[in-house]
């Protein structure tokens, strides 16, 4: 099975309308400060099929919610967001410098190849107007002890400073949590690894 069908059924088994809740968080406290107040152009990454920006209020902005699932966009409600069945490495929808900020909702993780993985950075690099921000809140590698986790891609922290700054962003929130990590469980054993919450400019 592939990362896409494994989310297409993972969407056709969960169909209440939800997402994370740290995803809120990081959007109110960290990253909404450091946006302008009205008219902004808003791109999700893996929104599945309830963007958070349903519940974000007084946002004055035009969102597009993409995920690479086809189960998820077709169970997302009917709203003012836009959602959209789009990959990230699909270099046609991402060939306009027109976002004022692009936020990942755990969708950069989802993407397990290296390759697809520096395609997805570029395309989300054009696709920021200049001084945009990306902000990504991501799995990573805890302190011991590697771990895995199906479907999913999981670096250090160095690994993935150095790939932000490869892309030609520059860095301006860098903050890892050990006490709000991801937890799965995977062939009966409980695994967790460590969050990273950044937040990068065009």
């Amino acid at each position: 099975m592939n990362s896409k069908d494994f989310f297409d059924q993972f969407y056709q088994k969960t169909k209440e309308h939800s997402y994370s809740k740290s995803l809120y968080t990081f959007f109110e406290e960290i990253v909404r400060p450091r946006l302008s107040t009205s008219d902004l152009v808003i791109l999700e990454l893996g929104s599945g099929h309830f963007s958070l920006f349903e519940d974000i209020s007084d946002l004055q902005a035009e969102v597009t919610a993409i995920d690479f699932s086809s189960s998820a966009i077709a169970l997302a409600p009917k709203s003012k967001i836009s959602y959209k069945e789009v990959s990230l490495v699909d270099g046609l929808f991402f060939n306009e410098a027109k976002y004022d900020l692009v936020f990942d909702s755990h969708c950069i993780n989802c993407i397990t190849n290296e390759e697809e993985r520096d395609i997805a950075f570029k395309n989300i690099y054009a696709s920021l107007k200049v001084d945009g921000l990306f902000a990504s809140e991501l799995m990573i590698q805890p302190d011991v002890d590697q771990v895995s986790m199906p479907f999913k891609m999981i670096k250090s922290t160095q690994d993935v400073e150095q790939e932000i700054i490869s892309h030609g962003f520059r860095i301006l929130y860098f903050t890892i949590s050990r006490d709000s990590g991801f937890t799965s469980v995977v062939d009966g054993k409980e695994i967790k690894c460590d969050l990273l919450r950044l937040v990068a400019e065009k």
